[in-house]
């Protein structure tokens, strides 16, 4: 009876630990990308999984204020790999070239990378409950 207790805790310990463990991935945000009128790119950073898109968009006018703080339009996109981001990114300034608007690209000297935990989240006021 008590081996079965400890397979169960064991087993579910280890489902807690694999939920939490996140997938490396990358990104790059991409602001007043609708009509300008500068298209602000990020350069590529690391990040996880466990970030959803208003927690990078969040990080992202935290590492870049004077770029993001009045940008309208902001999305993030999402690589597997550094190539794949790299190419991503290069294109798509291309295509904004190619549509006429300025495209501003921040540099990095190296990879940014979001911190290991998304920050939490704020608590909500005044909605009901």
């Amino acid at each position: 009876m008590r081996t079965l207790h400890l397979l169960v805790l064991a087993g579910a310990a280890g489902l807690a630990m694999a939920a939490q463990a996140q997938n490396t991935i990358y990104g790059y945000a991409i602001g007043n990308w609708r009509n300008g009128p500068t298209v602000e790119i990020t350069p590529l950073f690391r990040t996880t999984e466990m970030f959803t898109t208003p927690q990078l968009i969040a990080w992202v006018r935290e590492q870049w204020p004077k770029e993001f703080t009045d940008t309208t339009d902001i999305d993030v996109q999402r690589f597997a790999t550094t190539e794949e981001g790299m190419e991503s990114r290069t294109t798509l300034m291309r295509k904004y070239g190619a549509r006429k608007l300025p495209v501003h690209a921040i540099d990095a000297a190296g990879l940014p990378r979001t911190p290991d935990v998304p920050a939490a989240a704020p608590p909500v006021t005044g909605a009901p409950r």
